[in-house]
């Protein structure tokens, strides 16, 4: 038994680095012990598995970085940030007990498989909680490109993870720190457990169950390639051939069980990249060199194939939607939907007159504002009404009407104050003063001739 209960890998001297007695045959096996294996390598598998089994434990070192790594994976999701979800990647503690799972099935330690998995829960649960309660406080709910990418993992998917936890085990086993950097960035662990939370509160269940699957796929890799790497590397009592074979049995039908949705996305991804090809090349035959793509977009859904786009063309052209449909319906012998809206571009010509046409508006804008302008301050006081002014935009001219007889030597005084002070204020003005004319009765029109 133990004298170190807790502490995977520190037992009895005839320890094994499974935590197991008698270092590669168990004695309750009936078998002998193996004498070929140095003191020194037992040793040093104690510590690696003593390690393995701190980095696993649940402490308040673990839900702080997990708290940080989502907020962190979260916000650049959000942002479509792929420098911050990188960010995200190298601070996730989640690592650790999915290495603990996979030496504790790799050495049979009950111990530290419970503990690995317990801490793996909890981290999941605290990661999908503390997005959800971001993504509700968010004003952001639109799906980006970083959300959309880890919502359809593929069997490449499950290959990067199988090679990241084989990097991963190497790196605990030469104790290269630099190596788990390059690990924890190529399986992503946090940032699908974002997307989950987002899709949950967003109402997207296709988006939750998709990262879900991806989350699920980079766990169960990478725990079973540390334990087939510490197998490898004598973790672990010697089995018996039927055990080890029951070992690789259940760890192949597992993966070839999860493999099955992924391979059925590969497919999707991999037709729908071949229809948007044979799309593109049709298109391109139909269209000529002055039109240009703006937008397009296939969409393969059952056995149908649906085209969304915008052209911008000098000439329209009322048959393209018919013949594209005809065209790529025969090439991949499916039901085709075309709907490409045709926008007239401009001719050189055409934009030239426009851009005349903005620069007089954008002229005109501004006399106006300075006509304002120049009329508030001459009418400032109240002593200068705004029938005394005439203004001429064009030569920006203002003639303030005055009664030079019936002014008294004040009044006369205020109003230049205010006149200099205007000219002062709208240097590009002429501001002058006119005699007051009084206004003259039009004679009124002679009564129209009543026809017979």
């Amino acid at each position: 038994m133990s004298r170190h209960p807790g502490r995977a890998g520190v037992h009895t001297a005839e320890f094994s680095a499974g935590g197991r007695r008698a270092s590669h045959e168990a004695a309750d096996t009936g078998s002998a012990p193996r004498e070929d294996v140095p003191a020194a390598d037992t040793h040093g598998r104690s510590l690696i598995l003593a390690s393995v089994a701190r980095d696993a434990r649940l402490d308040r070192k673990f839900i702080l970085l997990i708290t940080l790594a989502t907020a962190v994976a979260t916000l650049g999701l959000l942002q479509d940030s792929a420098a911050v979800v990188i960010g995200a990647m190298l601070v996730s503690p989640l690592l650790g007990p999915i290495m603990g799972v996979g030496f504790g099935l790799a050495t049979l330690e009950p111990t530290l498989i419970k503990r690995s998995l317990i801490t793996l829960g909890a981290g999941m649960g605290a990661a999908i909680g503390i997005a959800m309660l971001l993504v509700w406080l968010s004003p952001i709910a639109d799906v980006t490109g970083e959300l959309s990418a880890r919502t359809q993992p593929t069997l490449l998917d499950l290959g990067v993870a199988v090679v990241g936890g084989i990097a991963g085990v190497y790196a605990i086993l030469r104790k290269l720190s630099g190596v788990m950097v390059g690990v924890a960035i190529a399986t992503a662990l946090v940032p699908p457990l974002s997307t989950v939370g987002f899709g949950l509160v967003t109402g997207r269940l296709d988006m939750a169950l998709g990262a879900g699957l991806l989350f699920l796929t980079n766990t169960l890799a990478i725990a079973f390639a540390a334990t087939v790497v510490a197998r490898l590397n004598r973790f672990g009592p010697s089995l018996t051939p039927q055990h080890t074979a029951m070992q690789v049995v259940g760890i192949v039908l597992t993966l070839g069980i999860l493999s099955i949705p992924l391979a059925l996305s590969l497919n999707r991804i991999a037709r729908e990249v071949a229809a948007r090809s044979v799309v593109q090349t049709q298109l391109g035959a139909l269209i000529d060199g002055g039109t240009r793509i703006d937008e397009l977009s296939v969409q393969l859904q059952d056995e149908a194939v649906t085209v969304d786009g915008v052209l911008l063309v000098d000439r329209f052209d009322a048959t393209l939607n018919t013949r594209l449909r005809d065209a790529v319906a025969e090439r991949l012998d499916r039901t085709v939907s075309v709907n490409i809206v045709q926008l007239r571009q401009q001719t050189g010509a055409a934009q030239q007159v426009e851009d005349r046409l903005n620069q007089r508006l954008a002229a005109l804008e501004r006399r106006d504002a300075e006509s304002e302008a120049l009329l508030r301050d001459l009418m400032v006081g109240g002593l200068i009404e705004r029938s005394a002014i005439s203004l001429d935009a064009q030569t920006r001219r203002a003639v303030v009407a005055r009664d030079a007889d019936g002014e008294g030597d004040q009044v006369a005084a205020a109003l230049d104050r205010i006149m200099a002070a205007a000219q002062a204020a709208h240097p590009g003005w002429v501001i002058v003063s006119g005699p007051l004319v009084p206004v003259t009765p039009a004679p009124p029109a002679p009564p129209a001739e009543t026809a017979p």
